[in-house]
């Protein structure tokens, strides 16, 4: 009787999801590296939103050092427009945690995805 109280217990118990950042930025937005540097040890989803990128122009420092923060970065991202479209992202750069189905969004390059990680819980 005592494992079934256990394992009724243990059923019971809400497993906790991983959470995924998700980081949006584009040519034009100002840097999001330090967005990327409080994500280590985080599964982060990086998605480069470019509305229109005209000419030969040279690539601004903050870009350059988004996308070197960012590693990898798909050019092409459907997955990644379709969640920045059902999030509400409209400034950039923006950082949602997103656990389950719930969502902690914020925008700027100020914000604090340790906040948004701790809220997500």
């Amino acid at each position: 009787m005592r494992y079934l109280a256990v394992a009724a217990l243990a059923m019971g118990t809400p497993v906790s999801e991983e959470a995924t950042v998700w980081v949006f930025f584009s040519p034009d937005s100002p840097d999001a590296s330090r967005i990327l540097e409080q994500t280590k040890g985080e599964r982060v989803r990086t998605v480069l939103l470019v509305e229109r990128y005209f000419g030969a122009r040279e690539p601004a420092g903050p870009f350059l050092a988004t996308i070197q923060a960012a590693g990898e970065v798909r050019v092409v991202d459907e997955e990644g427009l379709r969640k920045a479209r059902e999030l509400g992202i409209r400034r950039l750069p923006a950082v949602a945690v997103v656990r389950g189905g719930r969502a902690h969004v914020a925008a700027g390059s100020g914000a604090d995805v340790r906040e948004l990680l701790r809220c997500s819980k």
